[in-house]
């Protein structure tokens, strides 16, 4: 009788020991803290949290305490806190760290001293802003309005491009023709995105010409949009009056959609591919985050398509964002609380490609 004993606890410690194997390499998204952003809590709702280029520093925007609020990374402590008059829909960083910008429904940009909190520049729109984005590098900094109705055929939604190099100057005005929920520049800047309500986006930088314009055959109001690292690809979330999809991927170049799918069955608000281009994560009115294999979209059909990796992240998230090299992932949820989140990879020779880089590195700054 003590022979199935001996076999059954072999089996446990080899499965005990795989699983611990398992685990050193398994994608997850890992809590670090959270915070409270808009101090109302659950009656209130941070709409947008955005890294520094270098991730020392975060700033979260808010719904209805209407605060911006810089925080630093490492320990969540809080820097400085600022209030516009209206609800704060997007703010983030210039690509110098130099400054913030943060865009409300009093038809303000707000441009702030990062260090200091100090305002340098407000800058009036003549609609509440849902849009924002500064480029990778240099200076400009894009917005985007709400829909203006000009009659029962007509609406206009206006994108503004301002150089803060020239003091802020509004150098680009853009009819995008409906509302803009959300802006982005390729990696290169040559390219901007814009998604928002019927449609996505995408102009080329060099003269603000239209070059694309996404959509699936139905009406779709369009949250968030990203493009992938190699700017190849235009990934965007929206609600449609369909099952048929939530989640879009295009090849930019072409305009073809390459696939569309929905494991939620709710509204998603925000998207974030991450900087290495292997994974897309996204999040919303789900208690999760999701992540998957951009692999896996690619090779699975559209009801097939495998979830990498989901964390339970507690109320509605309205917005995430993985910092420059994607070792963490911020999301902003409705009950108040800003969370941080350590990225693991399931690469296994993570820590030998780190340890090789700093070597290299050492030996190059010697020599």
């Amino acid at each position: 009788m003590k022979y199935p004993y001996l076999l059954l606890i072999f089996l446990t410690l080899s499965f005990s020991g795989n699983s611990q194997q398992y685990l050193n390499h398994q994608l997850r998204l890992e809590p670090v803290w959270s915070r409270v952003a808009d101090a109302l809590g659950e009656p209130g709702s941070v709409e947008s949290v955005e890294f520094s280029v270098d991730g020392k520093y975060m700033v979260s925007g808010t719904k209805y305490d209407n605060s911006v609020i810089m925080w630093r990374t490492s320990d969540g402590a809080e820097l400085w806190r600022r209030y516009a008059e209206e609800e704060v829909e997007r703010v983030g960083f210039s690509a110098d760290g130099k400054y913030v910008a943060a865009c409300s429904e009093d038809y303000l940009v707000t441009i702030y001293e990062a260090k200091t909190g100090e305002v340098y520049k407000a800058l009036k729109h003549s609609k509440g802003i849902d849009g924002l984005t500064w480029s990778h590098k240099g200076s400009l900094l894009v917005s985007g309005e709400e829909k203006n109705i000009i009659d029962d055929k007509t609406t206009e939604g206006w994108i503004r491009v301002f150089d803060v190099a020239q003091g802020a100057k509004e150098i680009k005005t853009i009819n995008f023709g409906n509302t803009v929920n959300e802006l982005f520049f390729t990696e290169d800047d040559q390219f901007l995105l814009a998604v928002g309500h019927g449609a996505v986006k995408v102009y080329k930088v060099e003269d603000w010409s239209l070059v694309q314009t996404l959509k699936p055959d139905y009406f779709t109001i369009f949250t968030s949009g990203v493009f992938s690292p190699d700017g190849k690809y235009v990934f965007a979330v929206g609600q449609g009056g369909t099952s048929r999809g939530n989640c879009y991927l295009w090849e930019r170049e072409s305009g073809k959609l390459v696939k569309t799918f929905n494991h939620t069955g709710k509204k998603i608000e925000s998207v974030s591919w991450h900087p290495n281009g292997q994974y897309i994560a996204h999040a919303g009115h789900d208690p999760y985050i999701y992540v998957y294999r951009f692999k896996d979209i690619l090779e699975y059909s559209n009801d097939h398509i495998p979830v990498a990796h989901k964390v339970w992240a507690g109320d509605n998230a309205e917005y995430i964002d993985f910092n420059t090299d994607g070792s963490f992932l911020s999301s902003a949820h409705q009950n108040g609380l800003i969370k941080l989140w350590v990225w693991m990879s399931e690469d296994p020779a993570m820590n030998a490609k780190r340890h090789r880089w700093v070597s290299e590195t050492q030996t190059d700054a010697k020599n």
